[in-house]
């Protein structure tokens, strides 16, 4: 890999462990929120600072990539094919999000949306991993799908964590904290990535 490819990798990585980062805490916080117990405020507290800390580090990655030697070329054929993908892979999982919020609104089974709709999050990491060559979104796609899925058919529909229903809590808290780990490994190939680059000019 050259070094304008691994530019354009290493930024797309950066900005990729971003948005995770921010979906993910989006999930956690939300979670520990409705939890609400005291437990969970003081963990909230943590992870807000985590929050700040990991986005400060995106935006560190993300400004060391964007300022190594660009292509002043037009993206590549393989490039432009790449963005096609992405964006039917993006339309396909909005699409697959209405049909499956329109059937739970309809049957009234409101307490499956948090798992249905993240199952559809793993169902698109696996096409995204071979798009961008990268192995990790198998796995985390795996993740998304496996503990929505084992919540649904192990945990009582009733049972609850703290003053929410564990179908809303336990999806969201265990994918959040995947996305995050999926973030920083991100992270860390990008800046090693940067690191050897730097090391070369």
């Amino acid at each position: 890999m050259n070094t304008l490819t691994s530019r354009r990798r290493s930024v797309g990585l950066a900005a990729g462990a971003l948005w995770l980062i921010v979906i993910s805490f989006v999930f956690i916080i939300w979670s520990l929120v409705a939890i609400g117990t005291p437990m969970s405020k003081n963990i909230l507290i943590g992870m807000l600072i985590l929050l700040c800390i990991l986005i400060a580090i995106c935006v560190i990655v993300l400004r060391a990539a964007l300022v190594l030697p660009q292509d002043i070329e037009q993206r590549s054929k393989e490039e432009q094919k790449i963005g096609r993908r992405f964006a039917f892979i993006v339309g396909a999982e909005v699409l697959a999000f209405a049909v499956v919020n329109t059937f739970a609104g309809i049957t009234r089974n409101f307490e499956l949306m948090p798992s249905l709709n993240l199952i559809i999050v793993g169902i698109h990491f696996f096409p995204l991993a071979k798009i961008f060559r990268v192995q990790r979104y198998f796995y985390t796609g795996l993740f998304f799908c496996a503990i929505p899925a084992a919540t649904l058919l192990a945990i009582p529909k009733q049972f609850a964590i703290g003053q929410t229903l564990a179908w809303y809590i336990i999806p969201s808290l265990g994918c959040g904290l995947v996305a995050s780990l999926t973030a920083v490994e991100g992270l860390r190939e990008a800046w090693q990535t940067i690191s050897k680059i730097r090391d070369t000019l």
